[in-house]
């Protein structure tokens, strides 16, 4: 098992890589999406797969800061509200409430985002009644500090969530369930008041290391280091252990830079907008940012352009899944009894596009 283990880490490296110089001057242009549509439409992905498939094995979009549509380039990450995120696929959400007056509203640092968390269960208790396949992956998150509050932040949760007693999962002796026993329902990702049992323990996910958060992008020059950290995170989800929740947040690195830049590698926001030229070359660097596109090509030389983890995840997916079923191909015509799983975890991301949405569904097929 261990050769074999092996053999497909070498495998799928070379063929990752045999595709790599092909790519390098193709860029994803529907992976990013600044438009209120993304034009991904998967309202019933999840229905079709076994009930026996336990979270940890599944692939599943989500969207970071999932309410931060507000406040200009800095605050926001998304530009679908969270009707449009659901219908496209999109199956893990990052909720973040500041504890006002014994009520959550959701902000973005200390940014509104015209919404509360009553609002945010209408919407996804609304969507599950008319898709009841599905299920929703909510991660709830104390946001800036308390105003005129009485009570603690769980104690406020308990009497909110208290009103939709048959919206949340109720956790048992498996914090891995299987599909099959939270179609209908969001499964909550407890970040906060760990010495209660609501959901699954979030900062428990940090601790075992399948959840890390080590990539920000203070600089635009830190993006193809973020991107690195993202490709990490996704072998280390497609060859971890398979009980085990993996959670990809390294696509969204932005701590001092715009987030449409992480995301895209884009000049300004717009969904069109052309990419940000890095300022170096072929001819004086010919293997720096090996991923990033060249463009502009006279002959061999070439500009080399921002590309962001957008496009750079939904193109690596692609190849990944390729990839993969060339080598189970080979395993079947060898006889050797082993198939090998696609899985990459909870995907959160900034303006996601149709592209990314739908390959990283696909890892599920």
């Amino acid at each position: 098992m261990k050769f074999t283990a092996t053999l497909t880490a070498f495998a799928l490296a070379g063929l990752i890589a045999a595709n790599a110089e092909a790519a390098s001057t193709a860029i994803d242009r529907e992976a990013y999406s600044h438009d209120a549509d993304s034009g991904a439409h998967n309202p019933d992905w999840l229905t079709d797969l076994p009930d026996t498939l336990k979270l940890s094995q599944l692939s599943l979009p989500g969207t970071h800061d999932t309410m931060s549509l507000y406040g200009g380039d800095i605050p926001q990450t998304q530009s679908m509200d969270l009707r449009e995120q659901l219908e496209a696929g999109i199956r893990v959400l990052d909720i973040r409430c500041r504890h006002v007056n014994d009520n959550f509203l959701i902000y973005h640092g200390s940014v509104y985002q015209n919404a509360s968390f009553t609002g945010v269960l209408d919407i996804v208790q609304a969507f599950l009644k008319q898709h009841p396949g599905e299920t929703v992956v909510m991660r709830v998150k104390e946001e800036s500090t308390a105003i005129g509050s009485t009570r603690e932040f769980w104690q406020t949760y308990n009497a909110i969530a208290g009103k939709y007693p048959d919206l949340f999962w109720q956790p048992d002796a498996d914090f891995n369930p299987a599909l099959g026993s939270v179609r209908g329902k969001v499964v909550l990702l407890q970040n906060f008041a760990e010495w209660t049992r609501l959901g699954i323990n979030f900062k428990e996910l940090e601790r075992q290391g399948t959840a890390p958060d080590d990539c920000p992008l203070n600089t635009n020059w830190d993006l193809y280091s973020v991107w690195e950290k993202a490709k990490t995170q996704f072998m280390a989800a497609a060859s971890g252990d398979p009980d085990k929740i993996y959670i990809n947040r390294c696509l969204t690195g932005s701590t001092g830079g715009f987030p449409y830049f992480a995301a895209s590698g884009k000049s300004s926001p717009q969904t069109d907008a052309p990419q940000l030229m890095t300022g170096l070359t072929t001819l004086t660097n010919p293997n720096t940012y090996p991923d990033f596109p060249r463009v502009s090509c006279l002959g061999k030389l070439c500009s080399i352009a921002f590309l962001g983890t957008n496009p750079l995840s939904s193109r690596y997916l692609a190849n990944l899944r390729t990839s993969y079923a060339v080598l189970n191909q080979v395993y079947q015509s060898l006889n050797i009894n082993m198939r090998i799983s696609k899985r990459v975890g909870m995907v959160m991301m900034d303006f996601p596009g149709k592209s990314l949405i739908n390959n990283i569904i696909a890892m599920n097929k």
